[in-house]
C-alpha cells in the first residue's frame, strides 16, 4: 500500500502520478498534495484556469527534472532553490520535502502566495536586475523553468553569473531555454506560432541569428518590458527591463555558458517536448585563479 504521507519522497512516477490523476479520481487523496494558488495567479503565470491542468504541469515538470538528476532523486537534495517560482506550479510538487526550498519571484503576489500557503517554502521578492537575495555557495541544486526562455541576453548573462554565485561548487543547476526543438515547432504548429504572440519581422530576424548560432531574442511590448515605454503605468516593475521570447542554439550555450559551467547533460525538448532541459555544473573560480 503507497504510503502517500512519504509525499515527494515517493518515487518519481508514483508522485507524478498522484499530482495527475489519483487526486482528481479519488477527492480523499487531495490532501497529500500541495495546494493550488487562485484561478487569477495560475492564470496569470500559465495561462491555465484548471487546477487539473496546472497539476499535469507540474507533475510533468516533476518527471522531466528527475530524470535529468537521476540516479539522485530530486527529494535528497539538501537545499534547493527554484529561481523564477512564479505561484508554485513546480513547488507545490515538493511537499514533503525535509530539505531547505527557496523560491523567489519578481511578482509580489506570487510571493506572497507561496509564502502563505506553501509552509515548507522560503519565498523571497526578487528584481529584474541582480543581485538574487541569497548567499554565495547556498544551494546543492537550482532549478529554473521557463526564464531563460524571456531574456535578453544581457540579462541573460546577469542571471547566469548569479545562478552560478548561488550555487554549490559541486552543486547543480537545471535550466530551461527554447532551443532547436521548440524553434522547430514553431515554425511548423500554427497553434505554438499563435501562442508566441512575435511580429513575424522580429522571429524571421531571431530565426536567422539562431541559424547563425547567436542569441535570439523577440522583444515583447508586454506587461513586464518597460524600455522604450513612456513611464511604467500598468506595468509589473518599474525599472528598465526588456522581456520577450528567446531561442538559443545548443551550440551558443555549450559555448557561450561555459564562462560560468560544465556542461554536465543537454537534454533536447527534455520538457514538454518542447524546452530544452540544460545540466549544468558551477565552474567555481579559487581567488588564485581570478
Amino acid at each position: 500500500m503507497t504510503d502517500y504521507e512519504l509525499g515527494c519522497k515517493l518515487p518519481a512516477a508514483e508522485w507524478a502520478e498522484l499530482n495527475r490523476h489519483g487526486m482528481f479520481d479519488d477527492s480523499s487523496l487531495r490532501k497529500y498534495v500541495g495546494p493550488f494558488p487562485p484561478v487569477a495567479l495560475m492564470q496569470n503565470t500559465t495561462g491555465l484556469t484548471r487546477e487539473s491542468e496546472f497539476a499535469a504541469h507540474g507533475a510533468d515538470f516533476w518527471t522531466a527534472l528527475s530524470d535529468a538528476v537521476k540516479p539522485k532523486p530530486l527529494s535528497s537534495f539538501s537545499s534547493i532553490l527554484d529561481f523564477g517560482c512564479g505561484c508554485g506550479r513546480l513547488a507545490r510538487m515538493f511537499k514533503g520535502y525535509s530539505g531547505r526550498l527557496a523560491g523567489c519571484d519578481i511578482d509580489r503576489r506570487h510571493v506572497e502566495w507561496c509564502a502563505t500557503a506553501l509552509d515548507y517554502m522560503q519565498t523571497k521578492l526578487s528584481s529584474v536586475a541582480p543581485p538574487i537575495p541569497f548567499s554565495d555557495d547556498e544551494f546543492e541544486l537550482v532549478i529554473s523553468i521557463s526564464i531563460f526562455t524571456h531574456l535578453n541576453e544581457i540579462s541573460q548573462n546577469q542571471f547566469l553569473a548569479e545562478l552560478a554565485r548561488v550555487c554549490q561548487p559541486e552543486g547543480l543547476l537545471l535550466l530551461t531555454i527554447h532551443g532547436e526543438r521548440a524553434l522547430q515547432r514553431a515554425l511548423t504548429e500554427p497553434g505554438i506560432r499563435s501562442m508566441l504572440e512575435v511580429d513575424e519581422d522580429k522571429f524571421q530576424a531571431a530565426i536567422g541569428r539562431f541559424a547563425n548560432g547567436e542569441h535570439g531574442f523577440i522583444l515583447q511590448q508586454g506587461h513586464l518590458t518597460t524600455t522604450g515605454v513612456d513611464g511604467a503605468i500598468g506595468k509589473m516593475v518599474s525599472e528598465p527591463f526588456e522581456y520577450g521570447i528567446t531561442f538559443i542554439p545548443e551550440s551558443y550555450v555549450r559555448e557561450h555558458w561555459s564562462k560560468w559551467f560544465d556542461i554536465v547533460d543537454y537534454r533536447v525538448g527534455g520538457l514538454h517536448d518542447f524546452q530544452d532541459i540544460v545540466v549544468l555544473r558551477p565552474r567555481k573560480r579559487s581567488l588564485g585563479d581570478e
